[in-house]
């Protein structure tokens, strides 16, 4: 798979993204990092969700695919 795809690119993303929770979770929380460990695990869930939704579309056209050569 290429580096450059938005696949890798979101699962980059997410490593990121988990890194900076994994940071903030570490140090004494205040107001502004509970806030930002919300804001983290939305963007972790959306990357998420492109994932799937990428997964899901490539599934469909390869089964689609497999129904056309059947034919």
């Amino acid at each position: 798979m290429s580096s450059n795809s938005p696949e890798q690119k979101n699962y980059a993303e997410i490593e990121r993204l988990e890194s900076l929770l994994q940071t903030l979770r570490e140090s004494p929380s205040t107001a502004r990092e509970t806030e930002a460990i919300r804001e983290i695990g939305l963007e972790i869930a959306l990357a998420v969700r492109e994932v799937g939704a990428m997964l899901i579309n490539v599934g469909w056209e390869q089964s689609f695919a497999a129904a056309r050569e059947s034919e």
